[in-house]
């Protein structure tokens, strides 16, 4: 952490990097934001914002095929436009948004409106660019009733919310964290089914201690057929032990998921 600290404190105390991200990158993400919120307003996301979410995802899906030979894996259990479902992934490397956007994506041409860290959207031209992408905030170790309700707008609206039940990275491969109970909570009130996500490879493009990114590593994501063991809650007030026990379920779902 102290580490962490004082390189955060060196980049800040930068003269060249202060003079940048005042005169250059938040003028350029004000911008950015601004246009998105003029096109939000106009009603014309569908027109600008989705191709440009379109875009992107050819664009990272040509980067990882080229570079990893990144394959997807159970598209089929992907619901179709207009059903809504929760889709729970392992977070394993700083590139797994971009891999598991275009795993969701790619083949289904749907949204994915992945939940991230709130960090992230304090970061000029990485906070324009997320929410261009349909990427919305979260508070990470709380209770954030303003992404909670974001999120169940979303799945009540037929969309697709993308999680990271572990809340932060984990050790890579199989070394999975202790899950939250928000994707499950989530998707009992609004009554939809968790779609298991196993994400093998991105830990090891970039291991710790390298100084340049791993390409011999193979890149796959595979989609689980949509889980509904929550189902038996749906119109209740489940526990927090109840609502433990389907998020371990959708954990090891996704182990088996893996393809090391």
């Amino acid at each position: 952490m102290a580490r962490e600290t004082s390189t955060g404190a060196g980049k800040e105390g930068n003269p060249i990097m202060k003079f940048l991200s005042k005169h250059v990158l938040k003028p350029i993400d004000s911008a950015l934001d601004g246009l998105l919120r003029a096109v939000e307003q106009a009603g014309l996301t569908r027109q600008v914002q989705y191709p440009y979410y379109l875009s992107q995802d050819m664009f990272w899906w040509n980067v990882s095929k080229l570079f990893f030979n990144y394959e997807i894996f159970g598209s089929e259990n992907i619901p179709p436009e207009g059903e809504a479902a929760v889709v729970c992934v392992n977070h394993q490397s700083l590139f797994d948004p971009l891999l598991y956007g275009v795993a969701i994506t790619h083949h289904s041409r749907r949204i994915l409106h992945i939940m991230a860290k709130i960090e992230l959207f304090k970061m000029p031209i990485i906070n324009s660019y997320i929410r261009w992408i349909y990427a919305f905030p979260v508070h990470r170790g709380e209770h954030d009733v303003e992404a909670y309700n974001q999120a169940l707008e979303f799945l009540a609206e037929g969309e697709l919310v993308g999680m990271y039940p572990e809340g932060t990275l984990n050790g890579g491969g199989y070394n999975f964290l202790e899950p939250k109970t928000g994707a499950a909570r989530l998707a009992i009130e609004a009554g939809v089914p968790i779609i298991p996500v196993g994400l093998t490879g991105p830990d090891q493009i970039l291991p710790k201690g390298a100084k340049l990114p791993n390409f011999n590593v193979k890149l796959t994501a595979q989609i689980g057929e949509p889980i509904m063991l929550h189902e038996q809650y749906f119109g209740k007030e489940a526990s927090h032990e109840e609502m433990a026990d389907v998020m371990h379920h959708v954990m090891n779902r996704i182990k088996d998921l893996l393809l090391y």
